[in-house]
């Protein structure tokens, strides 16, 4: 994947790569342990949105500091393999969950990588 030619499309580009991403954590979230295999792609989905940006290299420790609670989410997101113990209900909530916990992340990844991007506007 290339990087954008500017922010604008960098951000169109980046929500459809969150919109994706998300729908994936919905579609899949009910299965028992995707919870951790989730958190996992929300890396993938973080390095899909930098390179968009054209941000080649980032500090982790920044933009877990700018994620501040989002991360909290993911812990959340975790526990949330307990509900899933419950049959239909529980699984429908893990899911809806961790795609709220998907998208607030990308939210907030696009919004850093949007400060930190060497693009023009």
């Amino acid at each position: 994947m290339a990087a954008a030619a500017n922010k604008v499309e960098a951000e169109r580009r980046s929500r459809t790569i969150v919109d994706r991403w998300a729908k994936a954590n919905l579609f899949t979230g009910w299965i028992p342990g995707a919870s951790f295999a989730l958190a996992a792609a929300d890396m993938v989905m973080i390095r899909q949105v930098a390179e968009v940006y054209g941000v080649e290299a980032f500090d982790e420790q920044s933009l877990k500091a700018h994620l501040g609670g989002v991360l909290g989410s993911v812990t959340g997101a975790m526990a949330g393999e307990a509900i899933g113990a419950i049959p239909v209900i529980g699984w429908a909530v893990k899911a809806v969950t961790l795609n709220i916990k998907a998208d607030t992340i990308g939210k907030a990844v696009i919004d850093w990588f949007g400060k930190k991007s060497p693009l023009p506007d």
